[in-house]
């Protein structure tokens, strides 16, 4: 019988995280450069805090925004969050 030769462990290679990290903070700075576009440069410092829901929502509804590309919660958040500052300047709130 021939011995059997062990298999060799690959090494587990790390990533390096400045260089991960570099590469989410440019993501991270393209999407809040858009945000800063359409919202005003103080949203990128004062993001509100996000809570994870389960919504009912229209087919059709979803369809559309999901019908317009990669983002459709963010889109959704974002007309949700007008419709409730608007209310809130009828109405006399900060």
């Amino acid at each position: 019988m021939t011995p059997k030769n062990k298999k060799s462990r690959r090494k587990k290679t790390r990533t390096r995280s400045g260089r991960v990290g570099g590469l989410h903070a440019s993501v991270e700075d393209d999407v809040f450069l858009l945000a800063d576009q359409e919202m005003g440069a103080e949203a990128r410092w004062n993001r509100p805090r996000k809570r994870r829901i389960s919504l009912r929502v229209d087919v059709e509804v979803v369809d559309w925004f999901k019908s317009k590309g990669p983002g459709y919660q963010t889109r959704m958040n974002r007309i949700l969050r007008r419709v409730m500052m608007e209310g809130k300047k009828r109405m006399g709130e900060k």
